[in-house]
């Protein structure tokens, strides 16, 4: 049994796209228990955020009042891709993790080609979760992540405010 109170969890990621509601109650259970949440303005981590406070959590992603704007300008072809994450993309498409599989790299491929369907973000046969839109914002997010848990008294307080919200 623990003799000390410590969270369960360092830190729980919540990515849904804003205005999809997927970020439910789990992400409460992490931070009834000193968890902090990275993650989008959406569902619970709203709630969270208003009990909890701003620097308790790690925002990224675009707001749902943004996403229509987001839409427009992507079938109009403005629906630019990161240059990290068109590595990542140009990696997978030569084939790194299929592991020499032909069918996952079809299917690796397949799903990229949707993603980068630029005109078609926001729905299904484009990047329907605007990954594309919001990883920017989740490595800077990251970043700030990364350097709060290296200060091990800030994390521990951010914990502790957290959990007694």
């Amino acid at each position: 049994a623990a003799q000390a109170i410590c969270p369960a969890s360092d830190i729980s990621e919540h990515i849904s796209t804003a205005g999809t509601e997927a970020s439910g109650t789990s992400n409460m259970k992490f931070v009834m228990n000193g968890g902090l949440i990275i993650g989008t303005m959406d569902g619970a981590n709203i709630e969270i955020r208003e009990e909890g406070g701003e620097d308790t959590m790690f925002i990224f992603g675009c707001l749902e009042t943004d996403v229509p704007g987001i839409k427009a300008k992507a079938l109009e072809g403005h629906y630019p891709i990161d240059p990290r994450l068109q590595r990542v993309f140009d990696s997978i498409k030569k084939g790194a993790f299929s592991l020499g599989c032909d069918i996952a790299q079809e299917k690796f491929n397949g799903l990229i080609e949707r993603l980068c369907n630029i005109t078609a973000a926001g729905t299904w046969e484009g990047d329907r979760y605007l990954l594309i839109h919001d990883f920017p914002s989740l490595l800077e997010a990251q970043e700030k992540v990364d350097k709060t848990y290296a200060d091990k008294a800030k994390w521990a307080s951010l914990s502790i405010q957290a959990a007694s919200s």
